[in-house]
């Protein structure tokens, strides 16, 4: 049966904390095992990211069955931007199958940034119509083009969203987001920040259009331990990181001390959100970070209890 770990903590109103792990560029899933391992005792669900920046990577579900199958449970990456209708049906099929339910609907990196830039973007389906159509295929067993098949799969789907604080984008980035709640997303995980100001506006406007109460939602922080990390974290895109959080860190003694100080101030500050109901960490090359963040933050012991 597959697990309701997730669902079942957002219902209850805890405070869910996920980390995240990168698929390899080849078929030898050992060491993700062994850093999932690690970690399990610190998280509730472990994201598997699906060709992480355009790069071809072991397929997301062959590692999210491998993580069932050591009793954590995955949350899927779904990948638009890479794969037409037909592909992307053929992977839901095959996650029912293996009776993985966690989705998080994401549009993409576009293919001229990735290790193929010659491959062509296949995008043919966005982000609020992909989670119209999933939740056509849970709750009636349509697929997307209205075929039914039974039994209906039994997905749990969330997406992702991006804060803002300037007022003339509040409103564009609200009518969006409303949209894919209408459509069916139950949590939406918001982009990693490294400032707390603009998370705290968006959800700010969040609570009052009410959105907090239709959806959980999710905050995110790439761990970092330098201004090397930082400046690598700089390079992706849709990530703003503040040039005065990179002097900071620069003008320290201690950089790893410094990083870690900040991390345990945008976690304090995060949780400190009303309408927020857990932390993503952004584990992606920094998986040992896990278990030590979270516990000098308070949010999980060595048995994995809060």
């Amino acid at each position: 049966m597959p697990s309701l770990r997730l669902q079942t903590l957002l219902n209850a109103g805890e405070f869910v904390v996920s980390a995240e792990l990168t698929p390899p560029r080849h078929y030898d899933a050992s060491n993700l095992l062994m850093a999932a391992r690690k970690m399990a005792e610190f998280v509730d669900v472990v994201q598997i990211n699906d060709n992480l920046l355009s790069q071809a990577r072991l397929s997301n579900l062959v590692v999210a069955h491998k993580l069932a199958e050591i009793g954590l449970e995955p949350v899927i990456q779904f990948t638009l931007r890479h794969k037409n209708r037909i592909a992307l049906q053929s992977d839901l099929l095959g996650m029912a199958a293996l009776n993985l339910r966690n989705i998080m609907v994401l549009g993409g990196y576009p293919c001229t940034i990735g290790t193929d830039p010659q491959a062509k973007d296949a995008t043919d389906i966005g982000s609020v119509e992909a989670i119209a159509c999933l939740h056509a295929l849970t709750t009636r067993g349509e697929l997307f083009n209205g075929e039914r098949i039974e039994p209906a799969p039994d997905f749990y789907v969330g997406t992702i969203d991006f804060p803002c604080a300037q007022p003339e984008d509040l409103a564009k980035s609200m009518e969006r987001l409303t949209a894919k709640i209408d459509s069916g997303a139950r949590y939406i995980q918001v982009q990693a920040v490294f400032d707390l100001a603009p998370l705290q506006a968006w959800m700010a406007e969040v609570r009052a259009r009410g959105l907090h109460q239709r959806a959980h939602f999710i905050a995110a922080i790439f761990p970092f331990n330098s201004v090397k990390r930082l400046e690598f974290l700089r390079t992706i895109p849709g990530l703003m990181v503040p040039p005065l959080l990179i002097q900071r860190i620069s003008d320290s003694a201690d950089q790893e001390r410094a990083s870690l100080e900040t991390m345990l101030d945008l976690i304090a500050g995060v949780r400190a959100i009303v309408g927020v109901h857990g932390l993503h960490l952004r584990s992606i090359g920094s998986e040992d970070w896990v278990p030590r963040l979270v516990a000098a933050a308070g949010l999980r012991t060595a048995t994995g209890v809060n």
